[in-house]
């Protein structure tokens, strides 16, 4: 779950911090008596560019919406924001914190006091990247002086500089506890970016995939696919078959508003255009990746849609396909005893049982304990 700071200064401060004991700390007391000239350099290059791609990511504007802009009938549900007075473009929500509506809104940082999003993704990716470079290549220096002093263990101890030696055993698990956590960090983003999601996107779609036997859901989809195509809503079928199984269409329940065959794999999401372009579209072209100004391709308001979803989404329906407006559907009908005890998939009987497969959108909360508002999200004004 996001970290909540007493005073929202120290998200900025404590990072500064830590960047500074490690990268000044090491060279002055252990860096500068065992790494040439040369070594001692490079190694201040990378703090350097820690600092830079830091300093982007915390002033870089994440992306706001053009002003008076207006919505594509056809590819986007109509989201009016009270607070900036404007529509918000697909992937864009409004943040609570920041007080604007931010491009392909991925979180809300609190370690850089502003929202990651389209503007910025690209320097905040950098700062990560370089942060996992810079800590791993002073926990192998680090690594070194230990296994030294495993070597000379034999030594008369008023040979050791006890303030290296100090040094070493404060600072190796603190820079390695920093190259692993950001690693974890930077890998998440990373995963999300080539299947061209935000967190946020994530988030709606573990919500949509517990939900997804739910009546509430279904509801919700099927008066937004008559409002929206202006059609009565069609008979959904799966792509998907069971290897060992023979293929077996189950029968609609005139009395369910979920479909029967029609799973959460044949559902497509629109923005997967896949990975090369996903991470091209966010972060540049690999020739620009270590610029520190470089920035994304795209303009962050007119996502293009993948091929696939425009040609095999039964759906067609803009994301996500429940809209935001589920408290204006009544909950359905509950399932019998009978029902469930003739559910013979396991992973659909669980998903039926979950408590939350009737939570509103904004009361959901995913298998991390995140809600909507964690991301920085202001659920209020995120219609």
């Amino acid at each position: 779950m996001t970290v909540q700071l007493p005073w929202p200064i120290l998200g900025v401060v404590i990072p500064c911090i830590i960047i500074a004991t490690l990268a000044y700390g090491s060279h002055y007391f252990i860096l500068q008596h065992h790494l040439s000239v040369r070594e001692q350099w490079i190694y201040e290059f990378y703090a350097t560019m820690i600092w830079v791609s830091y300093a982007f990511a915390i002033f870089t504007n994440p992306g706001k919406p053009p002003l008076k802009y207006t919505p594509k009938t056809k590819e986007e549900w109509s989201r009016f924001c009270k607070k900036c007075n404007n529509y918000k473009p697909p992937r864009a929500h409004h943040c609570r914190t920041c007080n604007q509506c931010v491009l392909e809104m991925d979180h809300h940082c609190p370690w850089t006091l502003n929202c990651v999003g389209h503007g910025n993704l690209p320097h905040f990716m950098r700062f990560l990247g370089w942060v996992i470079w810079g800590t791993g290549y002073l926990f192998i220096q680090l690594c070194k002086r230990i296994m030294q002093y495993y070597e000379d263990s034999n030594m008369p101890s008023y040979l050791f500089d006890k303030w290296e030696l100090t040094a070493v055993i404060f600072l190796t698990p603190l820079d390695f506890f920093v190259f692993a956590s950001i690693s974890v960090l930077f890998i998440r983003c990373l995963i999300n970016i080539c299947k061209g999601m935000t967190q946020i996107e994530i988030w709606e779609w573990e919500r949509i995939e517990t939900q997804w036997y739910s009546e509430r859901l279904w509801l919700s989809i099927r008066a937004n696919y008559e409002k929206f195509h202006h059609k009565q809503f069609p008979k959904l079928t799966t792509w998907t078959k069971r290897y060992g199984e023979e293929e077996q269409q189950e029968e609609e329940d005139e009395n369910s508003a979920v479909p029967k065959n029609f799973t959460i794999d044949d559902l497509v999401f629109p923005y997967d255009l896949g990975i090369w372009k996903n991470l091209t579209n966010a972060l540049g072209y690999p020739y620009v990746w270590l610029i520190p100004f470089a920035g994304p391709r795209t303009n962050g308001y007119s996502p293009e849609l993948s091929i696939e979803y425009q040609e095999d989404d039964q759906l067609n329906l803009p994301w996500p396909p429940d809209g935001v407006r589920q408290q204006e559907i009544t909950v359905g009908r509950e399932h019998t005893d009978e029902e469930l005890r003739k559910i013979k998939n396991y992973s659909e009987l669980r998903k039926r049982l979950d408590p939350r497969v009737n939570d509103k959108r904004e009361n959901f909360v995913n298998d991390l304990g995140e809600r909507l508002v964690d991301y920085g999200v202001d659920a209020s004004d995120d219609e």
